[in-house]
């Protein structure tokens, strides 16, 4: 029988469920007397708590419901509209980080791309510089909130562009395109070499694999076949089990770490 493999476990960021515990936020606000909070802070720090119970490797707070404290700590912006000049106020995100962040533990945080802000210029009055001065303090966003003890990024997009990637690709970020095609995977591919897809992209990340580098392969909701496959083309150390929780995430983040426990089939 083929020895058992343990992958490494990533995160990508989780989103809140919809219907609101009530209880449960009463009982966390009662345990932050004299430290304050809210709804955003509470959803940022609870599927957290779950990662870190069942020991996911590489654990992350946030999702694209972080867009809500993303907007509170840009200047310049009313009801998705962009009416000033943009500019940073970061002290709630820096608390949101300071708050959850351990000295020996990783932890990267989920936002949303900039394309799921959904803004709207009624200041600058042309495209190419409202993008530009966005993706300025976007950068500058994420560099407050490692400076404040987070590792890195993911950030959660239904596209991007060129632009986009130029400005905010990093080694510390990583771009996750939800639902990617060919030409968006290509695009991403001449910018970042760890990607992040489901066990359907599986066979299109390999198509491209002798034409871009791809590093590392972070696998979503992986299936025992897609483990199996990507095995036949990336080494043990170069796969992540990955998550990205929408609902049930106690649950959720349970199973992720079981799947990385993995039995090959036997040759």
């Amino acid at each position: 029988m083929s020895k058992k493999i343990k992958f490494q476990t990533k995160s990508l960021g989780s989103e809140p469920g919809p219907a609101l515990n009530k209880e449960d936020l009463v009982s966390w606000i009662q345990s932050r007397a004299g430290l304050g909070g809210d709804l955003a802070r509470y959803r940022f720090q609870k599927p957290l708590i779950y990662q870190r119970e069942v020991n996911v490797d590489i654990p992350c707070a946030g999702g694209i419901f972080y867009r809500d404290r993303l907007l509170e700590c840009l200047a310049g912006i009313d009801n998705g509209k962009i009416t000033g000049e943009l500019g940073l106020n970061p002290g709630l995100m820096k608390t949101d980080i300071c708050e959850v962040v351990r000295k020996t533990d990783p932890l990267w945080v989920a936002m949303p791309g900039t394309d799921r802000l959904a803004l709207t210029d009624g200041y600058y009055g042309d495209p190419e510089e409202a993008a530009r001065n966005l993706f300025f303090w976007y950068r500058r966003m994420m560099r407050e909130m490692r400076d404040s003890g987070a590792d890195g990024h993911i950030l959660i997009c239904d596209h991007t562009t060129e632009e986009e990637l130029e400005a905010l690709c990093g080694r510390r970020i990583t771009f996750f395109l939800q639902d990617p095609d060919r030409n968006s995977l290509e695009m991403l591919l001449e910018h970042q070499r760890t990607i992040a897809v489901q066990v359907t992209a599986i066979d299109l990340v390999v198509s491209l694999k002798e034409e871009y580098p791809v590093d590392n392969l972070i696998l979503v909701d992986p299936t025992t076949t897609g483990l199996e496959k990507t095995l036949a083309h990336w080494e043990k150390d170069h796969i992540y089990v990955g998550g990205y929780c929408q609902e049930n995430c106690q649950e959720y983040w349970k199973n992720i770490v079981n799947t990385a426990s993995f039995q090959p089939s036997s040759e």
